[in-house]
């Protein structure tokens, strides 16, 4: 047998299994998420438990400092992030002349056969090199992946082999990589920690093709392809770098973004919606820059604020960052606007809670640019569980950040145990819920 057909029976015989599990994978999360969402896992001498939740890290590019992380050493699954080792090693070929930009790369049966997303590759034809980095960055397509794999190894499988020792050399130890592409496996896993460790591999060690991460669209054969990274167009210095998403990880995203010289990495592995990672990225970039600015890092993985977010998961959420500090929040009111509320100061805040007899707990959901959609809320919040928020007051205390104000939306005059169940609920009608404690701090809402 001719070895070029040999290798290609080989791939689809290390692929076939691969392609019904992805199916059965699909059709197992449908019926019962739970029985997809534990997974165990013991592969290269690697044991752990790949489970659907949300797991964060946020890092200090220019020091290697760990700002923040929430459940950093889970093992999940990559999904399409997977791509991005498959790209560092597309970029450590291009380095080293072992693939060029203008080189035409063999398009095989088995690279056609990929499913979506893909760019709809035939087979027999071929693509650039340059064309498919950029077609993983955009369109994260699947038979490009493999295309590349192709083109580095044998098969896709000695692929996966290779950029697993690769994950071991940058520090990545819970990492495994089954394929190029992230198409489920169940023993493909990550973590929040190894993935900020790649990102940060990229960022140093391919810096010039790091900047292709920031590319918005990409056009082929006359179709043009937008970026999945929603940070590109919504976030401030934004420059990437890669989403992923498969029933059996939920949606994940690496971000990165640089203002002033400063640069923050951000991973969200497991968020239930699209909405709720692009929500939990943001505020961890957020978090990231002001602590590079105001405080020094925080090492603790318990150490800040949750909240249910507008579709009812349990996320980081520090859009008032003062009242988790009061002391800071002293030193950053302002008058108050004629007529408008009182900027309250954290002594005022526990004198206030102080006076209402025991009931010392309030809920905030939102916070609002002026005081008209702030008392809306709040007062559509109430109108959702009134035998909750029945009896409660109105509060609508300013706070500036960034030079602009805001008002958050509280209804005050509740116990411990009725704020928190009152977050729970309004999390049930879609609506932001952060329970506040008698001393002015944020508290977890959830899970306690």
């Amino acid at each position: 047998m001719a070895p070029g057909k040999d290798k290609g029976i080989k791939r689809m015989g290390n692929r076939s299994d691969s392609l019904a599990r992805h199916t059965n994978g699909r059709l197992a999360g449908a019926v019962s998420p739970l029985a997809a969402a534990v997974l165990f896992v013991c592969l290269l001498g690697i044991t752990g438990t790949a489970r659907a939740q949300e797991a964060t890290f946020v890092m200090n590019a220019n020091t290697g400092d760990i700002i923040y992380s929430y459940q950093p050493d889970d093992q999940l699954h990559p999904a399409s992030l997977t791509k991005m080792m498959t790209l560092y090693m597309a970029f450590e070929a291009l380095g080293n002349a072992r693939l060029k930009p203008d080189q035409a790369l063999d398009i095989s049966s088995f690279a056609a056969s990929q499913p979506p997303s893909k760019l709809g590759l035939k087979e027999g034809k071929t693509i650039k090199v340059k064309d498919a980095i950029l077609a993983l960055i955009t369109k994260s397509a699947n038979d490009v992946a493999v295309v590349l794999a192709e083109a580095m190894a044998d098969t896709e499988s000695d692929f996966a082999r290779a950029m697993t020792k690769k994950a071991r050399k940058l520090g990545m130890a819970d990492t495994v990589f089954r394929n190029a592409s992230g198409l489920h496996e169940d023993g493909q896993v990550t973590t929040a920690r190894d993935m900020a460790k790649l990102a940060m591999a990229l960022l140093r060690n391919h810096p010039d093709n790091y900047k292709k991460f920031a590319t918005r669209n990409f056009s082929w054969h006359g179709r043009r392809y937008g970026n999945h990274n929603p940070l590109l167009n919504s976030y401030k210095g934004a420059d990437g770098i890669k989403t992923g998403y498969i029933r059996q990880s939920g949606y994940n995203l690496v971000g990165s973004a640089e203002r002033d010289g400063q640069r923050i990495v951000a991973v969200v592995l497991g968020s239930k919606t699209p909405s709720i990672r692009n929500w939990t990225m943001t505020t961890l970039l957020d978090y990231g820059f002001e602590q590079i600015a105001d405080a020094p890092a925080i090492k603790s993985t318990r150490g800040l604020p949750y909240l249910t977010n507008p579709t009812g998961e349990k996320a980081l959420r520090i859009a008032i960052r003062a009242t988790a500090r009061p002391t800071m929040l002293a030193k950053r009111s302002r008058p108050p606007a004629p007529g408008g509320p009182a900027t309250i100061t954290a002594a005022s805040k526990r004198q206030t809670f102080a006076s209402t007899g025991g009931k010392g707990w309030a809920v905030q959901v939102g916070a609002y640019p002026s005081t008209t959609p702030a008392e809306n809320a709040a007062l559509g919040a109430k109108a959702k569980i009134p035998d909750l928020l029945g009896g409660t007051r109105l509060s609508l205390p300013r706070t500036t950040r960034d030079g602009s104000h805001f008002y958050r939306a509280r209804l005050i005059g509740l116990t411990e145990n009725q704020a928190r169940t009152a977050c729970r609920r309004l999390a049930d009608h879609a609506i932001p819920c952060l329970a506040i404690g008698a001393d002015g701090a944020f508290k977890t809402s959830l899970f306690q």
